[in-house]
């Protein structure tokens, strides 16, 4: 009959799960930010890092962004025929974007200060965003 060491077993089992783990390393979150993303690095909040928003059908997309301290946001009008702006939450930044905008792009640096800035498009209630700048 074999005996069953409890000792080599459970550093067996100990290893196995260190191995398992260690292996699991994951992204880098080092893109080149060729496609406008720019790779993650992991933030607090787990929002990917990117620097572009779609404006379409009465909705932003993403409607939470994660930026860089004075990072450029660019917004890009997907088509439709209603009118869109960006407008920041208690002029926090300023915008300059056409206010009934249907088509093209609007692009604003962030402030190089922390923290979350919301904004919304005052034709459509309910069309809000967020840029959180970490």
């Amino acid at each position: 009959m074999t005996h069953f060491d409890v000792r080599r077993g459970a550093r067996w089992i100990v290893m196995s799960l260190f191995l398992t783990v260690a292996g699991c390393g994951g992204d880098s979150g080092t893109g080149n930010g060729d496609d406008g993303n720019g790779g993650g690095n992991g933030g607090g909040n787990g929002l990917p890092m990117t620097t572009s928003v779609t404006v379409s059908n009465n909705f932003f997309d993403p409607t939470s962004i994660q930026v860089s301290p004075g990072a450029t946001v660019t917004w890009t009008w997907s088509g439709g025929t209603n009118g869109h702006n960006v407008t920041f939450s208690d002029n926090a930044i300023t915008s300059s974007a056409d206010p009934n905008q249907t088509s093209g792009t609007y692009a604003t640096a962030m402030p190089t200060t922390a923290g979350a800035y919301t904004y919304q498009c005052t034709n459509h209630a309910g069309m809000d965003g967020l840029v959180r700048v970490e």
